[in-house]
């Protein structure tokens, strides 16, 4: 089973000057799985997986991953293909009965992040992602693309993870990084 795929905005990413790549990352080795069912949470007790608490929420996984719920019935784990959670996932996806079914990922993550991460998300979303607390999943538009947004970090250095369907990651690339340029230009001396 394949765990990964060829990003659609991998060779944008690479010709953003370094000052967009500093403001926007995009992980390339993280996996992406769901679940989903109207079994899901008994499957899930059943298996020890344990499942954020509240539709939204989200728990860490090894350095860099989160587990979102992200309906009464539904998951989605984001992490590295070598995470203990991924394996335990997959394998208890494998012998999963009625009412519970994989749910392969096709999203693309996009990290907006550093000093400047707050003014490009508000010239981008009507949300104000800065009020929204951490570790609980926004569903909103960014540029007029439908994303999950999560914020991370802590106050001050805030990070935002956003979800975006892998037809429009290059769109929201390009939006985003055309606020990134205008922003950190306007900070550049000539």
């Amino acid at each position: 089973m394949p765990t990964t795929r060829k990003s659609p905005i991998v060779h944008l990413v690479a010709a953003a000057p370094a000052l967009v790549q500093a403001a926007l990352h995009h992980p390339v080795d993280m996996v992406k799985l769901g679940a989903k069912g109207p079994r899901l949470v008994e499957w899930a007790e059943q298996h020890a997986l344990a499942l954020p608490e509240r539709i939204y929420d989200t728990r860490p996984v090894g350095a860099d991953g989160v587990l979102a719920r992200v309906g009464t019935g539904e998951l989605i784990l984001e992490c590295q293909p070598e995470d203990e959670l991924w394996v335990r996932l997959n394998a208890a996806l494998e012998a999963a009965e009625a009412g519970v079914y994989r749910v392969e990922q096709q999203s693309v993550t996009l990290v907006v992040q550093g000093d400047d991460a707050e003014g490009i998300l508000a010239q981008a979303c009507a949300v104000d992602l800065a009020r929204e607390p951490v570790g609980r999943m926004v569903y909103t538009q960014v540029a007029g693309v439908a994303c999950g947004v999560l914020p991370c970090g802590e106050d001050g250095q805030r990070a935002y993870r956003l979800w975006v369907d892998y037809s429009l990651a290059a769109y929201l690339w390009d939006a985003l990084a055309a606020i990134a340029a205008d922003i950190t230009c306007a900070k550049t001396p000539d």
